[in-house]
């Protein structure tokens, strides 16, 4: 999975959230995204200013932002599909502003989907079911950070970050499926850093 397909679907539900209702949720959703990225290129200018030693840290933090933006992107369009079982206006909103090819789903358009066909799509063999899910967003830091502990590391705070945008984006916590689905990612990719000698005890907090 490349880069760019997380980082596309993030930067579309991040800036296109467009809920008709409570207009105010709605902004203070965009500032906080745009805030954050203000926060990112702040430190980005700070670290390239360090030399080579700041070179290495863009590497790692620019990956961690990476990682962030294929959770989020992964968490809504998995949180949105879950609630338009419930025909949420709100997760038509989003999802109809998330391009699916971007992320490898070629299949039915959601939105035109029946409740049985939404369900397939979230069931356990299903493109967004939970081990499917999982497996894609642990796979992108597993195989992006190769034997690099400290990569790994921050790919791992990459995870957890994105997830809690997520939840911001969504006003809570997300649908069940959506919290097994990160925890099922953050234990494969903890056993990874683990196995090859690295902590994870002190980034669970």
């Amino acid at each position: 999975m490349q880069v760019n397909t997380f980082s596309n679907v993030a930067s579309i539900t991040q800036t296109q959230v467009g809920s008709k209702k409570a207009e105010d949720t709605k902004d203070k959703n965009v500032l906080s995204a745009d805030s954050s990225k203000d926060v990112d290129k702040n430190t980005l200018e700070k670290l390239n200013a360090l030399g080579g030693k700041g070179i290495t840290q863009i590497y790692l933090v620019q990956f961690q932002q990476e990682t962030m933006n294929a959770v989020f992107g992964s968490s809504n369009a998995q949180a949105g599909l879950e609630s338009l079982l419930n025909d949420s206006d709100k997760a038509k909103s989003i999802l109809s502003n998330i391009d699916f090819a971007s992320i490898g789903y070629n299949g039915k358009n959601p939105l035109s989907m029946d409740k049985s066909e939404l369900e397939e799509l979230l069931g356990e063999d299903g493109f967004f079911g939970i081990a499917n899910t999982a497996n894609r967003i642990a796979d992108f830091v597993i195989n992006g950070a190769g034997d690099d502990i400290e990569k790994l590391q921050k790919g791992f705070e990459g995870m957890k970050s994105g997830f809690e945008q997520a939840e911001k984006m969504w006003g809570g916590k997300l649908p069940q499926i959506s919290q097994d689905t990160i925890d099922a990612a953050i234990k494969k990719v903890s056993e990874r850093i683990d196995e090859l000698g690295g902590k994870t005890l002190d980034l669970q907090a």
